[in-house]
């Protein structure tokens, strides 16, 4: 009887010990982009509950989460989100404005009833005609193999990773919510710069990210990524300036919004505006040269009747596609021919995933493919851009650059 209470009263203080640490600091705390990424970024904040007083205590000084000694004091922005349904979880974003570029900054982010963060740290892109180096990929999952390529990502100590669309493969359903919250385990514990900072997130949507629900609210459809990911621009699809001469496209692959209508004349608008940015990447799910899939796959169809006219008449430098589950890189495309110089395609989206297969010779427009998991390294100066692919065991497969 003795040990049945000691092995009770253990328990007990388990459980308390555990429920203390569940409400100590906020859910979840990830970087997003919604200005210019050398002198702003969002913090974004999952909570246990809705609670007044969010705020982001930041400094250009470590201070080791003593809140008195920050130099600044952000209070957060609650968001209204269907994710409250599930646990009461809420989300706050305090946009951190008027930033030095390339300088590291240290916060912490919470509120007084549950709890705040261990100080935490980020660094600033540096903006004008600096170098800069991103990572890319797709089809993450939270697998193994998921918190390998994480690690390795993490290890290239890049300014800011775009995902292109199938993040933890919940499919836009509430049931599935405990596969977003291992997702965000797996980037923040391997997604670290090498100095131990927090790497912000691009990110498209795919089509995991949507159920199979029939609704004009794009929130209902894709609760998770509008929730998290939906102020990234003025819509699910948006652009984001990157230097003085890069910037790069985050677009639908038909997921909630067509490849037309709407967003092609928001596309139309944007290529023009940047039309004299020497380097311009596009970043979304469905590819319009598929390595695995069908060429006439409806959605790759639709990329390369609607996009691809623009791709080509202003220069899109690199097409970073994902969803094949495959690696490959392709020609020099323009009109849907190989060219000298066009636009290359990279991808094809095993961030994580188990590879697919290939056909047995590369299809006519690809110049490298394989069942090979990777991600991309994407290293961009004013003189060039040059790409290597690494896959899961740290080796570089590829290597090419864009002049």
């Amino acid at each position: 009887m003795a040990r049945y209470q000691f092995h009770l009263r253990f328990l007990f203080v388990v459980l308390f010990v555990l429920s203390v640490a569940a409400v100590g600091q906020p859910k979840h705390v990830y970087l997003t982009y919604s200005d210019d990424p050398a002198t702003s970024i969002d913090i974004n904040l999952l909570i246990v509950r809705k609670s007044p007083g969010v705020s982001v205590y930041w400094d250009s000084q470590p201070h080791n989460g003593e809140k008195e000694k920050y130099a600044h004091c952000t209070e957060a922005t609650y968001y209204k989100t269907v994710l409250e349904i599930l646990d009461r979880r809420a989300l706050y974003v305090a946009a951190l404005k008027n930033l030095a570029p390339g300088q590291t900054y240290y916060f912490i982010a919470g509120d007084e009833k549950n709890g705040f963060s261990e100080e935490k740290s980020f660094r600033t892109m540096r903006g004008g005609m600096a170098p800069f180096r991103f990572v890319t990929g797709g089809d993450m999952n939270i697998y193994p193999r998921t918190e390998k390529l994480a690690k390795l990502a993490g290890e290239q100590d890049p300014d800011f990773v775009a995902v292109g669309g199938d993040l933890p493969y919940a499919n836009g359903l509430f049931a599935e919510y405990n596969d977003w919250d291992e997702w965000f385990r797996i980037w923040n514990t391997y997604i670290v710069g090498r100095d131990g900072r927090m790497i912000p997130i691009v990110a498209a949507i795919g089509n995991h990210e949507v159920n199979s629900y029939e609704s004009d609210n794009i929130e209902l459809r894709s609760p998770f990524f509008v929730s998290l990911f939906g102020r990234q621009g003025e819509s699910i699809y948006f652009s984001r300036k990157l230097s003085d001469y890069a910037v790069l496209f985050v677009l639908d692959t038909g997921h909630l919004f067509p490849h037309d209508g709407a967003q092609l004349d928001w596309l139309k608008t944007e290529f023009e505006k940047f039309k004299d940015v020497k380097y311009k990447f596009a970043l979304y799910h469905v590819p319009l040269y598929p390595t695995h899939r069908p060429y006439e796959g409806p959605a790759s169809v639709a990329g390369r009747t609607y996009w691809g006219p623009l791709f080509d008449q202003y220069g899109l430098t690199v097409g970073f596609e994902n969803h094949d589950h495959v690696f490959k890189r392709s020609k020099p495309l323009r009109g849907n021919q190989v060219v000298r110089k066009g636009t290359v395609y990279v991808g094809d989206g095993t961030f994580g995933v188990e590879p697919r297969t290939v056909d047995p010779q590369p299809r006519w427009y690809n110049e490298k493919e394989g069942s090979i998991a990777h991600f991309w390294v994407v290293d961009v100066t004013p003189k060039k851009v040059s790409l290597k692919a690494i896959d899961e065991d740290g080796k570089t497969i590829d290597a090419f650059s864009v002049r």
